[in-house]
């Protein structure tokens, strides 16, 4: 990317250091063979989950490339990058895991799908995907309401084996009384693991015993994991797994035997939970938006929205605040962190400079004026029912898109000058419902998250 200049920093900075299956069932689906060039054009992966459509668009041209029909995508679970052009992602329909091909003239092909055990009917949603530092392995957690039953199915992408095991999970203590928490997913350690949130603990099981069959497997090791998890943090190597909880981060080294140290870190600012950070590219860095405690009774275009930017290298949150009202969740590159916020007097794409010395993306500030929605939300109104945004950004970071939920359309910005600039208006065939899904793919990009987003 080409850096553009920045201006002095125009957020309010804050840090502080911190405290240092239902029924089992085996599947074998096995992956077509993959010869097709690969591509160096970037796409643009949408769906909208109400009208069940996945689209593929080029980020160059703009035009819809290519179409899945009558493919819900998990978009809580989100999407795993495979690298060479490949994703994976649940169809909540069937349920089933996907792997997709998006080949070099932009349509996308699905190479293998891996049926998710539903003996009994009740499969919700995927909670949380993962895949292990290689993506040969990925992991697909469920997300069954109020149940301490919980299933996993662990994948093998090389040989297409697949089982299921049911484990089981921790009620934990809330202000409303007992109640159970998402089960966050990773893959990692040396020999490979499966580490999952299990209400106030981590628990640790051998990967090798569930594809060797174990259905009802037993945890080999586990530690303490503070309320109330709702954001999976995982460095790129598998060496440090953790998550965002009710007052800051937690993390915790990964050791052979199972688990090591703990650090947590609290929120610079009272705060409510930041639920969906993402890592940046770095593989170390986790970021993510979240509200500021506010008192009862304040309307959302008055409540504070922040960056929140953690480590799984050291201890110490940082903090930016981004103005008042409502965030979209971050888009991180390798030199900004892109978000876009409702506010009571307009929209706007923030663009936050990556600190290199840090890591931190607290280097400067500059934002570019979105076009208002038609459906947004009003100021000092509920927002029940308004339209909502999503966004990504290229690979490189030279350009940066937002949905127009409700609209069926998209808006591209250049950032590659001194001031960002709206560019073009990309339309889909649908509305994108409830803001839509959005990420990009690039052929050549190498995977980095463990943890779909």
């Amino acid at each position: 990317m080409r850096v553009p200049s920045w201006r002095p920093a125009a957020a309010t900075l804050a840090g502080t250091l911190a405290v240092a299956v239902l029924t089992p069932a085996t599947s074998v689906a096995q992956p077509a063979p993959d010869r097709e060039r690969i591509t160096t054009q970037e796409w643009l992966l949408v769906a909208n989950t109400v009208a069940e459509q996945v689209y593929v668009v080029g980020a160059d041209s703009g035009q819809v490339t290519g179409t899945l029909s009558d493919v819900k995508l998990g978009t809580h679970a989100g999407t795993l990058q495979l690298g060479g052009g490949k994703v994976a992602f649940m169809d909540e329909s069937k349920p089933q895991l996907d792997v997709v091909k998006v080949n070099s003239a932009g349509v996308p092909r699905i190479i293998a799908h891996y049926p998710i055990p539903n003996p009994d009917g009740e499969w919700e949603r995927a909670g949380w995907m993962a895949a292990d530092p290689t993506h040969r392995y990925v992991a697909v957690g469920s997300d069954f309401d109020g149940s301490t039953t919980q299933q996993v199915t662990i994948v093998d992408l090389r040989t297409g084996h697949s089982h299921t095991a049911e484990l089981t999970v921790s009620e934990v203590q809330t202000p409303s009384g007992l109640s159970n928490e998402e089960m966050e997913v990773f893959l990692v350690g040396h020999p490979l693991r499966l580490v999952v949130s299990a209400g106030g603990h981590l628990d640790a099981y051998r990967v090798s015993d569930i594809l060797a069959g174990q259905s009802h497997p037993k945890a080999f090791a586990r530690t303490a994991l503070s309320a109330y998890p709702h954001g999976p943090i995982v460095s790129a190597d598998g060496t440090v797994v953790g998550s965002t909880v009710a007052l800051g981060h937690q993390t915790v080294r990964i050791t052979k035997r199972g688990f090591g140290t703990s650090a947590f870190s609290l929120y610079p600012r009272p705060s409510v939970e930041s639920y969906r950070p993402a890592m940046a590219p770095d593989g170390t860095t986790a970021l993510g938006t979240h509200a500021g405690a506010t008192e009862a009774g304040t309307t959302w275009d008055q409540t504070p929205a922040y960056l929140t930017i953690g480590s799984t290298r050291r201890a110490g949150l940082r903090t930016v605040v981004l103005g008042e009202g409502n965030a979209t969740r971050v888009t991180p590159t390798d030199d900004y962190a892109a978000v876009a916020l409702t506010t009571g007097s307009g929209d706007k794409l923030l663009l936050l400079k990556r600190n290199a010395r840090t890591d931190a993306y607290t280097g400067g500030l500059k934002s570019v004026a979105l076009e208002p929605l038609e459906n947004g939300p009003v100021a000092g109104e509920p927002t029940t029912g308004k339209a909502t945004r999503y966004l990504t950004a290229t690979p490189d970071g030279d350009h940066v898109f937002v949905t127009r939920g409700g609209e069926g359309t998209i808006t591209e910005i250049d950032v590659t000058g001194t001031k960002p600039v709206r560019t073009r208006t990309i339309t889909v065939p649908s509305a994108l419902s409830n803001g839509g899904y959005l990420i990009t793919i690039d052929a050549n990009q190498k995977p980095y998250d463990l943890v779909a987003r």
